[in-house]
């Protein structure tokens, strides 16, 4: 594919008059002109002198190899040079040139949203692509098709992978109009139209309808933005993009009303990992409008509420979310943030109350009300020998244990389960050797956790089904168990025998690394040192360009109640620590400075460290 870049016009233009500025009443009735000068890219075409109120003159530049498009006001050529304006001051104008001639798009195109119709109810932001969301190519043409119903408040966009990992992506600023004819909005974008920096951002319908979307491209002429930091010859499709391509639409029909329930989960940083999590603890109870949620939170977790849609019997992920900018002032005080993610300021009990008419969120916090002690057991059917959901509760076989003290983190090792029965968590108050009564003060339960706080469960499990969320055993074997009892999150895996000085798996993730999806692949895994004193990588950063990443450790073997470690973790040892330092958003670690460096995990003092790779 060929690399063009075709920028062009860069208009200057000078008041000209005789005397200096302090003097300019003296210029009587001398004629005020200004200069337009046209460029294509670094080169200067021509330049015009106009007359103050006279218009720019509109001509037609040819260029070998390529056919001229049209004047612009932009370098990104956001929009049109209006030559019916009259010139009252300097002007710019931008030549936009295509290539003469286009290879064939061998590209494959998908929609990918979420919202309440069904098409992108089913794509989940493209997790789940079929058929059904691949655009139809034109024959003979670079172009491509595909009708939808779409709902207000649906998001989407188009592009090429079909698996949510977003390349050559085709959002908002691809859209040629966001209006019907009759001034109707009927689309929307979280940047200006055309600008570079709204080119891949989503699409949202104000207007519901049935809609026929057209794409048409040019693939000699995609650019690439090679300037952007998180840039890299390996990710580079998601940086590319092309101002002469344009998404044309036309709205066909109305469409029926649908039924929507939307509800809400928080998710964060600690909460949940960042992983969507809808189960009864992380879910807010709505009545008559108004959501509500009480849930401890520990100081400076960061975190907001996500949404799921309901349409009839399909559930898929909402494009609401409650954030910082939904706060009312009083609650500014237990909470902090800006426009996007909350941060609690204290360890606590939040008790959240957000109504949906006025968009509004409120907060009260109480200090004094933290978890109650603990003890967690294993229950089912899954045990030789153990009669059925009996026998498991109360029995020190069944239990699970703390990892390190206060950590909250519980785990059981090297279980057998039968394939085919079922197995839960349940929760009591510490100490407890029976359940007590239900419904008196005497009652010791305090939960459990089934399918629905199951993470990184993989095709070993699923829930029951018909209703019933209890995990069912697809597989036979021995598991190891961990439970987090801050965030309710449940990993199973299976039992391997390991070194016991391995205790972790440490994985890099970034922008410009692996786009922020390490994957678990070995690629970006810290490997054991021989004196099993710590985790190393090799990182190696390219001259010119700044590295932005954070580390995850999990538990050895498993996938899910991980620590991500931040620039707070950073040691003292390294002779490179210098060179790196805290991101500009968040706590995420960057380096600018070319080389290669040893990335150095202590297991005794969880710090981090970084080391200059010399070569021999």
């Amino acid at each position: 594919m060929k690399k063009a870049t075709k920028w062009a016009g860069l208009i200057v233009a000078t008041a000209v008059c005789a005397t200096s500025v302090a003097m300019l009443a003296a210029c009587g009735d001398e004629e005020v002109t200004y200069t337009v000068t046209y460029m294509d890219g670094t080169t200067e075409l021509k330049t015009e002198t106009v007359k103050e109120g006279e218009k720019a003159v509109k001509w037609q530049p040819t260029k070998e190899g390529f056919t001229f498009v049209d004047w612009y006001a932009t370098p990104g050529f956001t929009h049109k040079f209006d030559f019916d304006e009259p010139i009252t001051e300097n002007k710019s104008a931008f030549a936009q040139f295509a290539s003469a001639t286009q290879s064939e798009d061998k590209r494959t195109f998908y929609i990918a949203g979420s919202g309440k119709g069904p098409v992108l109810m089913a794509s989940n932001w493209g997790k789940n692509t079929g058929e059904q969301h691949k655009m139809t190519k034109t024959e003979g043409k670079n172009e491509y098709k595909y009708t939808v119903d779409l709902y207000e408040g649906d998001k989407f966009q188009f592009e090429i992978t079909g698996t949510g990992d977003w390349q050559n992506q085709r959002g908002a600023g691809y859209l040629d109009t966001l209006k019907l004819a009759n001034g109707t909005t009927a689309f929307s974008g979280t940047a200006t139209i055309g600008d570079n920096s709204s080119y891949r951002h989503d699409i949202k319908c104000e207007y519901s309808g049935n809609y026929t979307f057209t794409l048409t491209t040019h693939p000699d002429d995609d650019t690439y933005e090679t300037d952007n930091p998180s840039y890299t010859e390996a990710n580079k499709e998601a940086f590319n993009i092309n101002p002469l391509d344009k998404i044309s639409w036309v709205r066909n029909s109305d469409v029926e009303d649908v039924k929507t329930v939307t509800d809400f989960y928080i998710k964060g940083k600690k909460i949940t990992n960042w992983k969507d999590m809808y189960n009864a603890s992380t879910q807010m109870t709505k009545k008559d409008g108004v959501y509500t949620l009480a849930v401890y939170l520990q100081k400076d977790d960061d975190f907001l509420f996500t949404s799921q849609v309901t349409v009839g019997t399909e559930v898929g992920v909402g494009t609401d979310y409650i954030k910082a900018g939904n706060l009312d002032e009083a609650s500014k005080a237990f909470v902090g943030g800006t426009d996007n993610n909350m941060t609690a300021k204290a360890s606590g009990t939040y008790t959240f109350t957000y109504t949906e008419a006025t968009k509004v969120l409120s907060v009260a916090f109480d200090a004094t009300e933290t978890p109650v002690p603990t003890d967690y057991y294993i229950d089912g059917t899954f045990a030789e020998g153990v009669k059925d959901w009996s026998g498991y509760c109360f029995n020190s076989r069944f239990k699970l244990t703390e990892t390190v003290a206060g950590s909250g983190i519980f785990e059981i090792k090297n279980v057998a389960m039968k394939a085919d029965s079922q197995i839960i968590i349940q929760a009591f108050k510490e100490g407890s050797t029976d359940r007590g009564e239900w419904g008196t003060e005497g009652y010791n339960g305090l939960g459990s956790y089934n399918y629905t706080y199951l993470f990184g469960a993989g095709e070993g499990f699923s829930a029951v089904g018909d209703g019933n969320n209890n995990i069912k055993v697809l597989k036979a074997g021995n598991y190891d168990i961990t439970f987090d009892s801050y965030s309710k999150m449940m990993t199973i895996v299976e039992h391997v025998e390991a070194d016991p000085a391995d205790v972790y798996d440490i994985f890099i993730k970034g922008a410009n690394i692996n786009s922020w999806s390490h994957g678990m692949s070995a690629q970006y895994k810290f490997t054991l040192n021989e004196a099993k004193t710590a985790y190393e990588f090799v990182l190696t950063v390219e001259a010119g360009k700044k590295v932005e990443f954070g580390l995850d450790r999990f538990a050895k073997g498993t996938t899910a109640n991980g620590m991500f470690i931040d620039i707070t973790s950073l040691g003292t040892s390294g002779d490179a620590n210098a060179k790196f330092i805290k991101a500009e958003n968040g706590n995420n670690i960057t380096c600018s400075v070319a080389g290669s460096y040893k990335v150095v995990y202590n297991i005794e003092n969880e710090t981090v460290d970084f080391y200059a790779v010399t070569n021999a």
